[in-house]
């Protein structure tokens, strides 16, 4: 989903044009190429694109004269996206929790949260520079501007901005579950130095003498 929520991000056009008509409610091609003064084949051909991208699927269909035409929507993943509740509701849920148990076990349910994120892609393969890039490009797909650069004998992994920003900025710890999600993509141990200012910046550091295990 992530890699769908940053392909979003990118679109333009009238792709951008068909996403903003179907969250006000479901079209039909007809009339989403009336609406955009744009050929029906035109309309169909971008719906293809946006549906390979899991942005947009047929949500029902109307019978015609000949045979039954679908109607389109946005997909319930792009609920999240459009949403800005759920970084305001996470950072509060997370000030509660921390609260309300011990640091120690807070900091285990973040790392285990991380490694929960991590399931959610295949484990690279290559030398740990490859699997650095490839990490390093999970965590931009939800919304990080990543690079990579090499520095004392480490790789580092900065951020410019951060995609849980608002929540770090009140419970730094949320940097575990980042931590915990980038060393087990990698295979190797992920040492976290963010920068939890005012807008606070990923850092994460790998030290390039360590083994990397086999996935």
């Amino acid at each position: 989903m992530a890699e769908t929520l940053w392909k979003l991000k990118k679109l333009h056009g009238t792709r951008n044009k068909i996403i903003q008509l179907l969250r006000k409610r479901h079209y039909l091609v007809e009339e989403l190429a009336s609406e955009l003064g744009v050929t029906k084949n035109a309309i169909r051909a971008q719906i293809a694109l946006l549906q390979r991208d899991g942005i947009v699927e047929p949500i029902g269909e109307i019978k015609g004269t000949r045979r039954p035409a679908l109607t389109y929507g946005l997909s319930s993943d792009m609920d999240l996206f459009f949403s800005k509740a759920y970084p305001t509701v996470l950072a509060q849920l997370l000030v509660v929790l921390s609260r309300r148990m011990s640091q120690v076990k807070f900091k285990r349910i973040m790392k285990e949260l991380g490694q929960e994120l991590s399931g959610s892609r295949p484990r690279p393969t290559g030398s740990l520079r490859k699997r650095v890039e490839s990490a390093a490009g999970f965590y931009e797909a939800l919304g990080a501007v990543m690079e990579i650069e090499e520095e004392g004998g480490k790789l580092i992994i900065k951020g410019h901005g951060c995609p849980l920003a608002e929540v770090a900025k009140t419970v730094p710890s949320i940097c575990i579950a980042v931590e915990s999600m980038l060393s087990e993509l990698i295979g190797a141990s992920v040492q976290q130095r963010c920068d939890h200012g005012t807008r606070p910046r990923c850092r994460f550091e790998v030290a390039k003498s360590q083994k990397i295990s086999k996935n």
